[in-house]
């Protein structure tokens, strides 16, 4: 992790309790319960989140419902990651990720499992770190151009 002089000492023990938060929250989701996970947003009209399960969504009330509509696609969900980077500086922040969730899906005997790569960007406000943006997608391997 990267941090800035003395204010990034301040920001490190800050940070380190957001992330053990949303490590939480994001276990929380992948059992079909976003609300923890949603909390951690911030709640403005420039969020914006690419989801995994395709599409793109700007704005609060877009984001939420759309987070809403993921969590519910998860039931029993277990949830690892394996981070390949992250910057964190005085109020602004970012991780790019891998994770993998092997859930139920509604109805389904088996299990699936969804391997995802994440972009996170996030922003520190008057009450502490806020996700921004997310950006989740299933190519986890390299392809070749068609």
């Amino acid at each position: 992790m990267q941090s800035d002089s003395a204010i990034g000492q301040l920001t490190d023990s800050e940070w380190v309790a957001f992330i053990v938060k949303l490590e939480a929250a994001e276990h929380e989701f992948a059992q079909g319960r976003p609300a923890t996970f949603k909390a951690l947003w911030s709640h403005g009209d420039e969020v914006s989140l690419c989801g995994a399960f395709g599409g793109v969504e700007s704005g609060w009330e877009k984001v939420a419902a759309r987070l809403d509509w993921g969590s519910s696609k998860f039931s029993e969900g277990m949830r690892s990651r394996e981070e390949i980077r992250s910057v964190v500086k005085a109020d602004f922040a970012y991780v790019v990720q891998t994770e993998l969730i092997r859930f139920r899906v509604s109805g389904r005997p088996e299990r699936a499992t969804l391997e995802l790569r994440v972009t996170m960007v996030f922003r520190r406000e008057a009450d502490g770190w806020r996700i921004v943006h997310r950006h989740a997608d299933s190519k986890t391997s390299r392809q070749p151009p068609k």
